[in-house]
């Protein structure tokens, strides 16, 4: 218990003037994917729920009422430590989420690791509930920052998983650049796929990289 409260304490929100974003856990190793959508969507990516589409150049998700669920996909990539970027930008979604699962196996829990939310007001890191047992182990916001994020305005994410600590930075569109903070004893495991999920109708997604991190 009191490890999660100083978890709950480890966020940072800092005004960074430059738009690029540089790392700040760990150095690029070598560059291990990267993709436009230029030429479609790969068979390498998964969709559980929701609309996922190619369009003109950039991935377009948006949530299937019906299927009662945030619009879900993954890209498998088995990593541990690594350096991720990408752009979004809201076209009428209400929520982005960017994260990961643990590799089966490598922890006692049921359910997703940890994610990147982004709404057009806030932006949060937030560590997924075990399914197993949900009233002993919730879901837990390590890190949270009011930002607009205005609709049609592309954004820069560019996320840290380095050991047990993980680094966001999100540079809006317009203004100052926010940094989120956060560690947590289940987030240094491997990770079999990079998890994106829509709230709404819709977001779109683009300039994907992944880096290897060189401590």
């Amino acid at each position: 218990m009191i490890a999660r409260c100083i978890c709950l304490l480890s966020f940072v929100a800092i005004a960074i003037n430059a738009p690029a974003l540089d790392p700040q856990l760990a150095k690029k190793g070598k560059l291990v994917f990267e993709h436009d959508f230029a030429k479609g969507l790969p068979k390498s990516w998964k969709t559980q729920f929701g609309e996922w589409k190619a369009v003109a150049g950039v991935l377009r998700a948006k949530q299937i009422p019906e299927d009662n669920h945030g619009a879900a996909a993954r890209r498998v990539m088995e990593m541990q430590d690594g350096i991720f970027e990408l752009r979004f930008r809201f076209t009428g979604g209400k929520g982005f989420h960017f994260g990961f699962d643990p590799t089966r196996g490598s922890l006692k829990k049921k359910g997703h690791l940890f994610s990147v939310i982004v709404s057009p007001t806030m932006a949060k890191i937030m560590k997924h509930v075990d399914k197993s047992k949900p009233k002993e182990d919730p879901n837990e916001d390590l890190a949270k920052v009011a930002q607009k994020f205005p609709a049609d305005l592309w954004n820069t994410l560019l996320l840290e998983k380095v050991g047990n600590n993980v680094s966001a930075q999100i540079q809006p569109a317009k203004g100052k650049a926010i940094t989120l903070k956060a560690n947590h004893p289940t987030f240094h495991v491997p990770t079999p796929t990079l998890v994106f999920r829509c709230i709404g109708d819709g977001i779109e997604v683009d300039d994907i990289k992944v880096w290897n991190v060189v401590n």
